[in-house]
């Protein structure tokens, strides 16, 4: 994983269709709020100075200042994935955001009648923010850990703008900012039973293979599971590797970046 963060350009050419697709979308939902904030990003990078709250196609959110918030709520970004979880709608009964950041993919599903939880370390106040903001403290659980292999407190180097993108830094010596569980750990209290069949979404910056191996006990106890996470070429198919030396998976692509992993037995 690359620890620079993207940023959008109008020099980009090859985006131009993506750009378009967000565009409609806070069009669509009248969010010209946001409109703006991804106009003036994508042109001079430039974000907005003022906290606002909106609503998209996902639910209703408060926009933090100085942040990327209006690009998580619009259903174009990651849309491959919604476009899955969608289509496959019926086919699960409970979704698992490990990453969740703020809470935008539990809020929609949980007012799709999904249940859902939500892990997130550095953006927690912005997730029960928008949980609150629409009425889904019943129906959403949040936790605020990172997920590891081992239970411990961690430096995270958290970007002003684009907090998405916190990773952790082992190397750094300043006081650890944030709590790593293992995902095992976490789960007894999901409340979550045998038969449920779950999704669980795993975007964690890097640290995906320490996570999965901190789920062995979940992944090995429940046969209705798929999971969805980030794949590069140049990271030696490792989360597939982890994946497979817990469990049997059948392993497809969503998208160019993204997979799903469905455990066979």
């Amino acid at each position: 994983m690359s620890e620079e963060v993207y940023h959008p350009s109008w020099k980009n050419l090859s985006k131009y269709f993506i750009y378009l697709d967000y565009f409609w979308e806070y069009i669509k939902h009248n969010d010209f709020k946001s409109l703006k904030a991804s106009l003036g990003y994508v042109l001079n990078n430039k974000l907005p100075q003022d906290e606002y709250e909106t609503k998209s196609g996902m639910g209703k959110f408060s926009i933090r200042k100085n942040s990327t918030d209006f690009q998580f709520i619009n259903y174009a970004y990651e849309k491959s994935i919604k476009n899955y979880l969608l289509k496959h709608i019926d086919s699960f009964d409970v979704f698992i955001d490990a990453g969740a950041c703020i809470g935008e993919y539990c809020i929609w599903l949980a007012k799709l009648g999904k249940r859902c939880i939500a892990i997130e370390p550095v953006n927690f106040s912005a997730l029960q923010k928008n949980i609150s903001l629409n009425n889904l403290n019943d129906k959403i659980q949040a936790f605020n850990y990172g997920v590891g292999n081992v239970k411990e407190k961690v430096f995270f180097m958290i970007p002003d703008d684009v907090k998405s993108s916190s990773h952790i830094d082992r190397n750094e010596t300043r006081e650890p900012n944030v709590d790593i569980e293992t995902f095992d750990a976490l789960s007894k209290n999901f409340n979550i039973s045998v038969n449920d069949r779950i999704i669980l979404k795993l975007d964690v910056e890097g640290m995906e293979v320490e996570a999965i191996q901190g789920a062995t006990n979940f992944i090995q106890s429940h046969p209705n599971l798929r999971i969805i996470y980030e794949h590069f070429p140049e990271d030696g198919f490792r989360n597939d590797k982890a994946l497979q030396a817990i469990a049997v998976f059948n392993i497809t692509d969503i998208d160019k970046v993204n997979r799903i992993a469905s455990k066979t037995s």
